[in-house]
């Protein structure tokens, strides 16, 4: 049997470990992995509340409370702003109000993120541009504030899909899958996430 030193095995371990912190984060890869649905929203970091009255037409989502056994799931709350895609992504990013917090409404989305551009192009696809902050997120919880900001988007007139990028620059993302995305994403990239709203996928065609 070949001797391994036991420093080497440690120096093995700690490079595993390394590796596996860095999955699900926003970069490159090349294989998809699978995500943990159950994971719980106290594993969401704390935001200050400070969202808007739960008034009007618009909506935004948050992340329901915790049930014990469920997986994560997404809840549209109330926002009295128009059906202006700026407007909209504006007051999801302020996250829950402060009866929201009290009702355990939490966001993915980290304290400090900004919106720095939205625009709504050709195609249906709404362009959000985002602050670095948001790469402190990885694994279920970015998973988390991209369905809150695909379904945000999905309540609005006119857009089919979202191209995100952080402070101008491409970046690619996690689908629920783990597959990282470069093409702007849809709720049908997030399925499950609220099920109260989520559209019916389109039907197969008729065979000729």
């Amino acid at each position: 049997m070949r001797f391994v030193p036991s420093r080497l095995v440690a120096v093995s371990g700690a490079v595993a470990a390394t590796l596996a912190l860095a999955a699900c984060s926003i970069g490159t890869d090349q294989s998809p992995r699978d995500i943990d649905r159950g994971a719980r929203n106290d594993q969401v970091p704390f935001t200050p509340a400070a969202g808007a009255a739960a008034t009007g037409s618009g909506r935004v989502f948050l992340l329901a409370p915790d049930v014990p056994g469920l997986p994560t799931r997404l809840h549209a709350v109330a926002r009295d702003v128009p059906d202006d895609p700026t407007e909209v992504i504006q007051a999801l990013f302020a996250g829950p109000n402060t009866a929201e917090s009290s009702d355990q409404y939490r966001t993915a989305l980290p304290a400090g993120v900004r919106v720095l551009d939205v625009g709504l192009r050709a195609g249906g696809v709404l362009f959000v541009d985002i602050s670095e902050e948001i790469r402190a997120l990885s694994g279920d919880v970015l998973i988390a504030a991209i369905a809150q900001l695909l379904y945000t988007a999905s309540t609005l007139n006119g857009v089919e899909s979202v191209s995100i990028t952080i402070n101008g620059d491409p970046a690619q993302w996690p689908a629920a899958n783990g597959e990282l995305q470069s093409a702007p994403l849809t709720v049908y990239d997030y399925p499950g996430w609220d099920s109260s709203s989520q559209p019916a996928f389109p039907g197969t065609p008729p065979l000729p």
